[in-house]
């Protein structure tokens, strides 16, 4: 009998045949739900070619491509029934979050997002009685930069461009916004603050400012032998965390600062001349370094 050479002409015919039949009987048919999805983001792109392209890139198109995550209507999911859109090409036939009311595109987004834990707390927050949404921050249809879809570049040009009073903190003396030469900061605003909502004052990702602070702090945590009572109480008695001319980020200038609660009457409360002791260099960090608290025996002064 005559046998057909793999890399014959008959032989890869017979192999394509074959390989067609084996992908027709061990792929799962595709359900109903699934043709209408992928059939009406097919008549969706017809129109709508360069933000379908986009949408494709993001993990929202991701989602929607793998029926994941709550889209299970394509387009539909976050702009509700858009038959008569598709008969009329009508814009009003349709539901646009970006058109919306502040509360409403929120909630068309929380329909997914709602059960995830960190917009728990979003009810309620500074942002939301400011009516931001999310669309105020998030870009749903383009495929940003950073993977969180944010409207700017990264997170902290997102949160400056409305908490302009913040953005000079990038170029003060000593910042935690300090950026390299690709305007990348080494930290960001959510490394301390939770955009969406949090248990604590200002947002802050721990159940308080000292919480946040010292999770990278942590060997100012203590607890020590000899406490400093405003560690204990608020890291911002003394500290401005975004910026400061001072250097540690501190508040004022360090005599200026300890004098603000020292004023027994001692030497604390001596301006001095210029080249006095008490406020040259470091000034009362000259004699008392252990500023936020100490464990020598001998260190009741935070001297040790």
């Amino acid at each position: 009998m005559h046998r057909l050479h793999p890399h014959s002409k008959g032989g890869t015919a017979s192999c394509a045949i074959l390989l067609a039949l084996l992908c027709a009987v061990f792929s799962p048919p595709a359900s109903a739900q699934e043709k209408a999805v992928a059939g009406l983001s097919g008549q969706c792109a017809a129109c709508h070619t360069e933000i379908t392209a986009n949408f494709a890139k993001t993990r929202h198109g991701k989602a929607d491509a793998y029926q994941a995550w709550g889209f299970d209507q394509s387009c539909a999911s976050c702009h509700g029934d858009v038959a008569q859109h598709l008969e009329t090409a009508d814009p009003t036939k349709i539901l646009n979050p970006g058109k919306m009311s502040f509360a409403q595109a929120s909630e068309t987004c929380l329909k997914c997002h709602g059960n995830q834990h960190t917009q728990a707390f979003w009810s309620g927050t500074a942002h939301e009685s400011a009516d931001v949404s999310c669309l105020s921050c998030h870009s749903i249809h383009k495929a940003a930069a950073s993977e969180k879809l944010l409207v700017k570049r990264t997170p902290n040009e997102t949160c400056l461009a409305c908490h302009t009073d913040m953005r000079k903190s990038q170029f003060q003396r000593s910042t935690h916004l300090f950026r390299d030469e690709n305007r990348n900061a080494r930290m960001s605003c959510t490394d301390c603050h939770s955009p969406h909502g949090s248990q604590a004052p200002k947002m802050v990702k721990g159940n308080s400012a000292n919480e946040t602070c010292l999770s990278c702090h942590t060997e100012k945590r203590g607890p020590f032998l000899w406490q400093h009572s405003p560690v204990q109480e608020n890291c911002m008695t003394c500290h401005t965390p975004h910026g400061s001319n001072n250097p540690s980020l501190l508040a004022m200038r360090t005599t200026q600062l300890c004098q603000s609660c020292h004023m027994q009457g001692r030497h604390q409360t001596v301006a001095g001349r210029p080249n006095s002791a008490w406020v040259f260099n470091r000034s009362c960090l000259n004699c008392h370094p252990q500023i936020h608290g100490s464990n020598h025996p001998s260190g009741v002064n935070l001297q040790r």
